[in-house]
């Protein structure tokens, strides 16, 4: 029986040090302003694309989560046809990295889906910034 509490509380604890830790990942958070002029895109005017740097001076967005959301919208096509091109599933926190990859890879498609695809891949640089 105290067997079986140690355990839990090991568990518990292991849980609670990994919450904490990713709630306190400073590199998803933005503590200075980023010359985006240095970016080799423009992501537009929209305010989900905001962009500053974190605490190593690497460009994040403001907020991923909102970033991302926009990118799924604003290139949609250039996403549709990295999946297609590559056999990729949706865009997740497990594949994400792979739509980076090959969006600049792009061979098939209308030239603004190989734009929107190099686009991707440059989203996906600086969405991977703030888990880094």
């Amino acid at each position: 029986m105290l067997r079986i509490k140690v355990i839990i509380v090991a568990i518990i604890s292991l849980l609670i040090m990994t919450i904490f830790v990713s709630y306190n990942n400073t590199s998803s958070k933005v503590v200075d302003e980023y010359d985006i002029s240095k970016l080799g895109t423009d992501f537009g005017e929209s305010e989900a694309y905001a962009i500053g740097a974190n605490i190593n001076g690497m460009p994040v967005f403001k907020n991923a989560s909102m970033a991302l959301q926009q990118a799924l919208i604003d290139y949609k096509n250039g996403i549709e046809t990295i999946a297609k091109e590559f056999d990729l599933g949706d865009i997740s926190n497990s594949n994400y990295k792979e739509y980076g990859i090959y969006g600049w890879q792009i061979t098939i498609g209308t030239e603004e889906e190989k734009q929107q695809g190099r686009i991707v891949s440059q989203f996906f640089d600086i969405y991977e910034n703030g888990f880094k």
